[in-house]
């Protein structure tokens, strides 16, 4: 979700999820290697593994089998039907962040050509994460934080980009190491990815163990008849509660806890 023109319409359901919920601890055990969220800030964690799979859109390891999903909790936060299934998964061991979405769809816009400037995916289907280090709308010491979107189509294309708040984007920027796949399936498409966790420690954005993160779904279909630009539907794994969709806020984002 990038540009202001093309991503205001005209990335309430209950959160029902393996491994991401939600807590009233207001104190962090000082043994404890996990900084636990405040709140009601819904997280998710990001379980240990030592396998390391294969960034190929596949997800046919069986380390894949045994990770908690995020799927119940994506919903459409701005329209009143049922969104269609998406399924998150993340893990780590050690070195590397691994993730990866499952995702349905009967009609899966993708263009055949790449343009170099990546705005490809403006017009695609695709699935969208973005990474903060603290809260994206207060000012630091330094300025306003930079926080990072990933969008990445059903053929693991990617648009990466930096932003500073609000909506001013960097696309020359690139998220160092990150690799994707993706594999379109009879209903739908396969994302698969990773990122080292040295490039997100670089960035600050893990802090305690634990990163701010948003989950996102760009689900487009082909254009009513007569029309040009497609349907835009937008689905996230945290309601912004914003009157209009709206992903570059920070009531959008939640917390991934990267388990030890």
């Amino acid at each position: 979700m990038k540009k202001l023109s093309k991503f205001i319409v005209g990335i309430g359901v209950v959160l029902a999820m393996a491994g991401c919920s939600t807590s009233t601890q207001t104190e962090t055990d000082s043994t404890s290697n996990v900084a636990f969220n405040e709140a009601t800030t819904p997280h998710y964690d990001v379980v240990k593994r030592d396998a390391q799979a294969k960034v190929d859109g596949t997800l046919d390891e069986e380390v894949w089998e045994n990770v908690p999903d995020i799927s119940g909790g994506f919903h459409y936060p701005w329209e009143a039907i049922e969104a269609p299934f998406t399924e998150f998964k993340g893990y780590h061991d050690g070195t590397d962040f691994y993730f990866s979405f499952t995702v349905v769809d009967e009609d899966v816009l993708v263009d055949e050509d790449w343009k170099e400037d990546e705005s490809t995916v403006d017009n695609e289907d695709r699935v969208e994460l973005f990474f903060a280090g603290g809260a994206i709308d207060k000012p630091a010491t330094d300025g306003m934080p930079l926080y990072y979107g990933l969008e990445i189509d059903p053929k693991g294309r990617v648009h990466d980009y930096s932003i500073e708040y609000y909506r001013h984007f960097d696309s020359e920027w690139n998220m160092e190491g990150l690799e994707t796949a993706a594999v379109q399936t009879e209903d739908g498409y396969v994302v698969e990815g990773k990122v080292p966790l040295k490039s997100l420690e670089d960035l600050k954005l893990i802090t305690n163990n634990v990163m701010r993160a948003g989950v996102y779904r760009a689900e487009f279909s082909t254009p009513a008849e007569g029309e040009e630009t497609p349907v835009m539907q937008w689905i996230s794994w945290v309601d912004p509660k914003t009157p209009g969709a709206d992903y570059h806020v920070d009531s959008s984002f939640g917390e991934f806890r990267f388990l030890q």
